[in-house]
C-alpha cells in the first residue's frame, strides 16, 4: 500500500473534482430508474486524497447514504441525470486538474410507455390498474464526453462496474472506454473483477487497490506524477 506522506511533493496545489453517488432518470412523476450507490467508495477515496494534500471537491448524488465526515462537504448535489448535466453545463470545469467519475450513472431512459393495446401512457402518472405496461428505453447521454468538452486539458478518469462478464472481458471494456472517450484511466470494479479495484491507465501498468482508501492514495500518486 502507498503511504500518503510520499505524495505531498506531487500533489500540492492540485484540484480534483469527484462526481459520485446514485443518479436517476424519471419514468413518470412518481417513478424513476435509480442506479444504486451509497457513495462509500467516493467518500473514503476523497478522505485519502485530502490526506495526500490534494484539494478535493465533491459533487454528490442526493441518494448517497454513506456518512459524510465533517471535513468533507459536497459543493453540489444532484438527483437526476438531467440535474448532473445542468451542473456540468454551468460549471467552469477547466479549473480542475483532474475529474473522477465514480457516479452510478443510468445507461437507459424512458422513450415511451404503452399498454397491451399499444396506447401511449401519460408520463404524469401511470394508472395503477393496468394489467400490463410495456416500456421502451433508449440510451442516456454519456457524461464522459460532456466532461471532456468542458475540461479539454484535465485528466479525466472514468469507472467501469462490471457484473456479467469475465475478468478479461471487463478489462477489455475498461480499455475501450479509455480509447473511446480519451480518458487518462479507468477504474474497474464489480463482481466481474472481484474484490477491490484496478486502475487501468491509458498507458503503463495497471494498479490493483484493495479498498477505497488505497484507491484514493494510488490515484493521488497517479494524477500528480
Amino acid at each position: 500500500m502507498f503511504s500518503p506522506p510520499s505524495l505531498f511533493r506531487y500533489n500540492l496545489g492540485m484540484d480534483v473534482l469527484i462526481i459520485a453517488g446514485p443518479t436517476s432518470t424519471p419514468l413518470d412523476e412518481a417513478r424513476e430508474i435509480m442506479n444504486h450507490s451509497t457513495g462509500r467508495t467516493a467518500i473514503l477515496m476523497a478522505e485519502a486524497l485530502r490526506s495526500a494534500k490534494v484539494s478535493t471537491h465533491l459533487w454528490l448524488g442526493r441518494g448517497a447514504t454513506h456518512p459524510l465526515p465533517s471535513q468533507i462537504k459536497p459543493e453540489a448535489r444532484f438527483h437526476t441525470l438531467h440535474d448532473l448535466q445542468l451542473l456540468i453545463e454551468q460549471a467552469d470545469l477547466k479549473r480542475y486538474d483532474s475529474i473522477l467519475l465514480p457516479a452510478a450513472l443510468p445507461d437507459y431512459q424512458l422513450f415511451q410507455a404503452t399498454t397491451s393495446d399499444h396506447k401511449t401512457v401519460s408520463q404524469k402518472k401511470w394508472p395503477g390498474s393496468l394489467p400490463s405496461l410495456k416500456l421502451e428505453l433508449h440510451p442516456c447521454p454519456k457524461i464522459l464526453p460532456a466532461l471532456r468538452k468542458k475540461a479539454p486539458n484535465s485528466k479525466i478518469i472514468g469507472w467501469k462496474w462490471e457484473a456479467a462478464s469475465s475478468k478479461s472481458e471487463a478489462e477489455a471494456a475498461a480499455r475501450q472506454q479509455i480509447q473511446v472517450y480519451q480518458t487518462a484511466a479507468c477504474v474497474l470494479n464489480g463482481p466481474s473483477y472481484g474484490t477491490g479495484y484496478q486502475i487501468i491507465p491509458a498507458q503503463g501498468p495497471t494498479i490493483p487497490c484493495a479498498d477505497p482508501t488505497e484507491l484514493g492514495i494510488a490515484l493521488a500518486r497517479f494524477l500528480g506524477a
